[in-house]
This record gives structure tokens, sequence and C-alpha cells, in this order.
């Protein structure tokens, strides 16, 4: 089989920054077993796959290199920006992507890409969690903000903190859930209003470079800390990437630009 292929920089208008993604366009998704094949050879924080269902609605799933995930930003991002690129979607009406979270509408304002997601809320973690992280955080001041879906969000208090911390990939992974967050308010000096990092050895994915899905949790909680309902967000990889997010109460609205890498065709 021979599949059109493209890798595309999410979050970001800049290729080498923003978080890479690959995105493929089929008429019948292979098997289940196929697709993370492909998501594995990548080796991409994600892979994703879209089939079409009607007129601007298709079928959207997601692939790190180890499993399928309930919800993927920068995928869906990119796949947009594809879809757009290839000219495949009108743009002047939502575009809509059927996924195992729902129905996620999409709409274009100029080169932005604007992704309406469900907001997820913070419970307390595990007693097991809270332990891992005293003894993974030993000496660093932080807050466990709680457990949202499969992700644990700890707040640090410093930009500089989040910046500069060290990940200990075996300790996250012991940890409920496949996903950890540490995040802080920015510096007053900066254009944004708080950042990012985030990680999912259980997943593949050590570091990710910008991770769409942890903000349908940060913007509820900064929205209300900060009083604002739309805010900028930077993550602080290696890579960075930048969003704009705003609180709707049980949703959430990703803003983000994208940018074509690379076109090619695979065979498998």
């Amino acid at each position: 089989m021979k599949l059109a292929i493209a890798i595309i920089d999410a979050f970001t208008n800049e290729t080498f920054r923003g978080n890479p993604a690959a995105t493929a366009l089929v008429e019948e998704f292979p098997e289940e077993a196929k697709m993370q094949q492909i998501a594995a050879e990548m080796n991409l924080s994600e892979t994703a796959f879209v089939k079409p269902l009607a007129p601007n609605h298709f079928q959207l799933r997601w692939f790190t290199p180890t499993r399928e995930v309930p919800l993927c930003g920068h995928a869906t991002l990119a796949m947009a920006h594809y879809l757009r690129e290839i000219n495949v979607i009108a743009t002047n009406v939502p575009l809509i992507f059927s996924t195992l979270s729902g129905d996620l509408q999409i709409s274009f304002e100029d080169r932005l890409i604007v992704m309406d997601f469900p907001a997820a809320f913070y419970v307390n973690c595990s007693e097991r969690s809270q332990q891992v992280l005293a003894d993974m955080l030993d000496g660093i001041p932080y807050k466990c903000l709680g457990q949202s879906e499969d992700y644990l969000t700890v707040l640090l208090e410093s930009e500089s903190a989040v910046k500069n911390f060290q990940p200990k990939y075996d300790r996250i992974a012991q940890l409920d859930g496949f996903g950890f967050i540490i995040t802080a308010i920015a510096d007053r000096h900066q254009p944004y209003d708080f950042v990012s990092r985030f990680f999912a050895p259980k997943a593949g994915i050590p570091e990710d470079p910008v991770t769409g899905s942890a903000h349908c949790s940060l913007t509820p909680y900064w929205a209300e800390r900060l009083g604002k309902n739309t805010l900028k967000a930077r993550q602080l990889s290696a890579r960075t990437g930048d969003l704009e997010v705003s609180d709707r109460f049980n949703r959430v609205l990703l803003k983000g630009e994208a940018i074509t890498f690379l076109n090619g065709q695979i065979t498998c």
C-alpha cells in the first residue's frame, strides 16, 4: 500500500519549531495494527489519520508511537492545516472531526486555526501519585493541581522553574495516567500569560514539544486564577510553541498556526 503523508509543524509559523505531526488522508482506515506500525515508524508524538464522512466532516484518529489516544490538539491542528492546504475542505464553514472525544469543530481565521475542545477539570490525584511526586520533586517547591483525565498537573513557582526542570522519566512513568504537566505563571515582561511543559514517557513521548490537549485543563485553571477569559500560552520545550486559549466554561478554544515541513509517500 502506498500512502501520501505530510509532516506539519503545529502551533508555530516557522519550520523546526512547534510540534510536528504526521497526517494522512485515507478512503478507509488501514487495520489498527498497521496504523500503529506507521505511527511507530514516523516516531513523532502523534500520527493522525482521517477518512471522509461527508463534505467538511471527517473521522479522525491519533496514534503515538505506542498507542491510540482519545484526544490530541497539535495533530488536530496539523490535520486541519493539511486538509486546507490540499484543498479538500471549505474554510468558510466549520470543519468537523468525529473522534473518540466526540465531535470537534474547527474554524479558520486567516492563518489561525481555531479548535473547539472539551474542557477538563482537576480532581484530587491518588495517594500513590502524591507519594511519587513528593519523591520526584524533593527540594522543588510545587503544588499538585490534580488529575484531569489522563494528565496530572503540578504548579511550579516560576517560569524559570518550568524551563529548568530536569525530568526523571522513570518516576514520571509511575504516575497515574500517561501525561505529566508542569506549569507556572509567565514572567511579567513576557507577552504570554502562563507557561507549561508536558511529559508522557508511558506513551512513547519523553517530552512533547507543544500539547494542545494539555491546555484543555490548563485553560480553565489559569482563566480563573488570572481573571481572564482569553490568554496567551507558551510551551517551553526545546522547540517551543505558542497558543491563544479561551475559556468557554465546559469548552475551550485553542488557536494556533501551522506550517508544512514535508510532503511525501510511504509504502507499507
